[in-house]
């Protein structure tokens, strides 16, 4: 198990996910990005579960930490160079209501296109 992290799992057949991992990787060289479909991972990774994985966003730290959902955003806005600058924003109540809101709605974006998706006899099924 050679692995380069921070490592973030993300669905490739997710539209959304896709996008969220196409703005990141100009964001940042240093992020690995690793298909959560890949039974791979699953194998070095025991306490992760696959169906958790293609729900939510999880990243896995240079600790090994394993961060889901808003906790990703909150170490990308810490450790993103140039993003981290602006983090301070965030740093109250109203900030942390506001990343929490955004989040939910991205996360209802995405349950909503992958039901689309779901619906779609020319999309690729899962």
């Amino acid at each position: 198990m050679k692995y380069h992290f921070p490592l973030v799992l993300y669905d490739p057949e997710c539209p959304l996910c896709l996008r969220f991992k196409q703005g990141l990787e100009h964001l940042d060289k240093n992020l690995t990005f690793l298909c959560a479909r890949d039974d791979e991972i699953y194998s070095d990774f025991p306490e992760l579960d696959r169906q958790a994985c293609l729900a939510k966003v999880h990243l896995i730290t240079a600790e090994k930490q394993i961060l889901i959902g808003p906790e990703v955003v909150d170490y990308l806005l810490r450790t993103l160079p140039g993003v981290s600058k602006l983090a301070w924003l965030l740093d109250n109540d109203q900030g942390k209501k506001l990343k929490d809101y955004f989040y939910q709605k991205v996360e209802e974006l995405r349950e909503l296109s992958q039901k689309k998706s779901e619906e779609c006899d020319q999309c690729p099924r899962k």
